[in-house]
C-alpha cells in the first residue's frame, strides 16, 4: 500500500465529479505545464518517457484529472479572504472523495508510474545522475533568479534569510548530495524503512476500515458546529472555536480509526525526540548563528503562536479521547 502514501493527495472517489464547473481549458493548461516540465527533466535522460501515457491515461487517468480539477477549485476556494470553518465543512466531501479514490485506485497508478521509471532506469544506467543534472539546469534557468530576488527583497526576515542561506550552502546538486550523505546514517535509513512499513500498514488499515468516510462525517459535523458567532477564522482555534469544538466532542466521539492514527503519530514524535534531539538541537544552533536577530525574533514569534494554538487543540483532544480497544 506504499502507493497510498505516494498518491494520497491525487485521488478522488468515483461517483463525485470534481471537474464539474471547471473549464476543460484550465485542465489542459495545467497538463501542458506538466508536459513541459517532464520534457525538461526527463527528455534527455529518458527520451521514451511519455507523460500522457504515464499520467494522463490508463490507471492514472481518473486520479490525475480529478485531482487537477480539485486543485483548480481549491485555489479559488482558499486563495482569497478569511477561511472560516464553514468553508472547511463545505470542502470535506471533496476531501473525502480524494481519500476514497486513493484507497481504490492509487496503487494501480503508482505501479504504472513505477514501471515507466523502471524502464527509464533499464534503458539508461546513468538515468538518476542525468535526471538530477537536468533538474539542476532547469532550476538555474527558470527559478534561481527568482529565489535570489526573493532573498534580496526579504533580507532580515526569516524566510528571506533561509532562502539566502540555502543558496549559499547548496550551489549545485553535488552540494545537496554531500549534505544528505552527511546526515543519512545507517540508523536513519533503518528508522526510515521501519517508518515507511508502519505508514503503509496504517494506510491499509485506514482504507480497510472505511476511515476516510468515517473521519469525513466527523469533520463535517464538527466544522459545521464550530462555524459562526465569534468563531469566524479557521486560523484561530483558541477561545470561542475551542469552546465550540469541546461542546461538539461532548456528544460526538472521535472515530477509533482516527484515534489509532493519532496515537501512532504521537509515538513517532516521541521516538524522534528521544533518539534525535541532539541532532535537531545542533541544526537549530547552526541556523540561529546564521540568520539575523530580526529573523530569529520573527521565528520565535511564529513558534509561540503555533504552540499556543496546538496546546488549545491538545486540551480539547486530551479531554475527549474516545474509548477504543
Amino acid at each position: 500500500m506504499r502507493a497510498f502514501i505516494f498518491l494520497a493527495i491525487v485521488g478522488v472517489a468515483l461517483g463525485r465529479n470534481l471537474c464539474k464547473g471547471v473549464k476543460n481549458k484550465d485542465v489542459k493548461d495545467m497538463w501542458s505545464i506538466a508536459r513541459s516540465g517532464a520534457i525538461a527533466i526527463l527528455g534527455g535522460s529518458c527520451p521514451s518517457f511519455d507523460l500522457d501515457s504515464v499520467a494522463f491515461s490508463g490507471a492514472c487517468k481518473n486520479i490525475v484529472k480529478q485531482s487537477t480539477c480539485y486543485g483548480i477549485q481549491a485555489k479559488e476556494t482558499y486563495g482569497s479572504g478569511v477561511v472560516n470553518y464553514g468553508t472547511l465543512a463545505a470542502d470535506v466531501p471533496n476531501m473525502e472523495a480524494l481519500g476514497n479514490l486513493a484507497c481504490d485506485e492509487a496503487e494501480g497508478c503508482y505501479n504504472q508510474v513505477r514501471a515507466a521509471i523502471q524502464n527509464c532506469m533499464d534503458a539508461n544506467e546513468n538515468f538518476v545522475a542525468d535526471t538530477v543534472a537536468a533538474a539542476e539546469a532547469a532550476y538555474q534557468q527558470n527559478f534561481e533568479s527568482m529565489v535570489s530576488d526573493f532573498a534580496a527583497k526579504n533580507s532580515g526576515t526569516f524566510f528571506g534569510d533561509i532562502a539566502s542561506m540555502a543558496q549559499s550552502r547548496f550551489t549545485s546538486a553535488a552540494d545537496i548530495q554531500e549534505f544528505l550523505e552527511d546526515i543519512i546514517t545507517d540508523r536513519v535509513v533503518a528508522d526510515a524503512k521501519a517508518a515507511a512499513e508502519q505508514a503503509a500498514s496504517l494506510a491499509q488499515a485506514w482504507c480497510d476500515s472505511d476511515c476516510t468516510s468515517q473521519s469525513a462525517d466527523f469533520l463535517e459535523g464538527i466544522f459545521t458546529y464550530m462555524n459562526g458567532g465569534e468563531c469566524s477564522d479557521a486560523k484561530q482555534f483558541c477561545g470561542e472555536c475551542q469552546n465550540r469544538a469541546a461542546e461538539y466532542f461532548s456528544d460526538n466521539a472521535l472515530p477509533c480509526c482516527v484515534e489509532n492514527v493519532v496515537q501512532k503519530g504521537i509515538e513517532a514524535y516521541d521516538y524522534v525526540v528521544e533518539n534525535y534531539s541532539e541532532s535537531i538541537q545542533n541544526y537549530r544552533d547552526q541556523l540561529v548563528e546564521q540568520i539575523s536577530d530580526a529573523a530569529y525574533s520573527e521565528a520565535l514569534a511564529v513558534k509561540d503562536k503555533v504552540v499556543e494554538q496546538f496546546n488549545c487543540v491538545a486540551d480539547v483532544y486530551n479531554g475527549n479521547r474516545p474509548a477504543c480497544a
